[in-house]
């Protein structure tokens, strides 16, 4: 799907919207967390309703989420974006109506479409709009806005959900709201080549997982996001337990990281953009493997604290990368499906996490705590390994590199 003439709506205007779009999706999952389960609880809903809601979200996203990415290629990223703006409105507007389980479980299924429809879409925008030398730097902005939403999420949550449990859906869901409404009015595109549509889906998408390149970048996710589905429900236990922390404390424990995170993932995009993206990866990747093994065994919070926020750094060397390396690798194939494959980047995701937290507690109750972190370390010995030996970039730097030197003969 290749740009006939430069968007009508400015190139920076789109990353804007992106970045706006994919933060309000990402505080949006992120104010459920310290609220949802007391409220479903104080319902009179078991266990079992609790985790049924919970999963309605990933369970949609696992069914949704290529397919909108197939879809988006063919016919367009705006009309992906605002469903996935209106959808999320309609969900968090309702929420505080939302009297009965199976009421909550069709808030959380719509929420979940709703991230499919907006991350399907959202950064094969950004792929289109900056098709040049500088697409790292800008999808690291882009993915910037997720640790920004991640942070506040939870807290914008706890406080304003400790006034009154409505108030923090209202507001995200006004937002998303008024997010449609801008991009109803404002984002103006410039029409598409429709150089898949005559192509069937099944074709576009082995297209996509039939390059080395695309297929190892679904691999790393789909294991980066086991590590989260192990840690996010097994640490705060642990830290309650063994530093005595609040659940103040918890969060921010969670935010440190998710804060470097956030600030050095431009900054890790415009190195890759000008050094390479296998060499950050790889360096990410490594640094990893040491510092999950210290966590475990920080003697204080402070130095727990430290470890984090320097792990948040590697985090975003290792992840930034990997969706850029994508776009490349599909643009060498004269193949422009971004949509197909921000779709496997988020349901690799998806699947890692909805097998983390099982495989976590299995590992738990027979090895101890520390294991999984061993466990992960060991999860990533074998990605150093496939990354360094099977991506392949040689492709892209000679590309690069005569471009430079057109450049310079003219």
């Amino acid at each position: 799907m290749k740009l006939k003439a430069a968007s009508i709506t400015s190139a920076r205007e789109v990353l804007g919207v992106v970045f706006l779009c994919l933060f309000v999706d990402s505080i949006g999952y992120g104010i459920v967390v310290p609220i949802l389960s007391t409220y479903v609880l104080s319902l009179g809903a078991s266990d079992f309703d609790l985790a049924l809601i919970f999963a309605a979200f990933a369970i949609v996203q696992l069914f949704t989420t290529v397919p909108f990415g197939l879809f988006s290629d063919r016919y367009g990223r705006r009309r992906f974006m605002m469903g996935g703006m209106i959808l999320l409105a309609a969900s968090f507007l309702y929420y505080p109506f939302a009297k009965s389980v199976l009421a909550l479980v069709a808030c959380r299924a719509v929420q979940g479409l709703a991230a499919s429809a907006t991350w399907s879409s959202a950064l094969a925008l950004v792929a289109d709009t900056y098709p040049g030398s500088d697409k790292g730097e800008k999808l690291g902005v882009a993915n910037g806005a997720v640790g920004l939403g991640s942070i506040a999420g939870p807290v914008v949550g706890g406080v304003l959900g400790g006034i009154n449990f409505g108030l923090p859906f209202f507001i995200v869901g006004s937002v998303a709201f008024a997010a449609f409404f801008y991009m109803l009015i404002r984002l103006r595109l410039a029409r598409k080549e429709t150089v898949e549509a005559s192509i069937p889906y099944r074709e576009m998408l082995g297209g996509a997982i039939r390059i080395r390149n695309v297929l190892i970048v679904v691999f790393i996710n789909s294991m980066i996001a086991i590590f989260f589905g192990f840690i996010e429900p097994l640490m705060p236990p642990y830290l309650r337990g063994r530093f005595n922390m609040s659940s103040a404390e918890i969060g921010l424990f969670f935010g440190v990281a998710f804060l470097t995170f956030a600030v050095f993932q431009p900054i890790v995009g415009r190195m890759s953009d000008r050094y390479g993206r296998k060499v950050f990866i790889v360096g990410g990747l490594v640094a990893l493997c040491i510092l999950s093994l210290l966590i475990p065994y920080a003697s204080s919070v402070p130095l727990l604290f430290l470890i984090l926020g320097i792990t948040g750094i590697f985090w975003a060397l290792a992840f930034t990368p990997l969706m850029p390396l994508a776009v490349e690798s599909l643009r060498s194939k004269n193949m422009e499906s971004f949509g197909t494959a921000s779709g496997l980047f988020n349901i690799a995701y998806t699947m890692g996490y909805s097998v983390g937290p099982m495989l976590g507690v299995f590992i738990t109750s027979y090895f101890g705590f520390e294991s999984i972190f061993w466990v992960f370390s060991g999860m990533l010995v074998v990605m150093i390994i496939v990354t360094q030996t099977l991506i392949i970039e040689k492709g892209i730097f000679i590309r690069k590199f005569s471009k430079k030197t057109r450049e310079i003969g003219e």
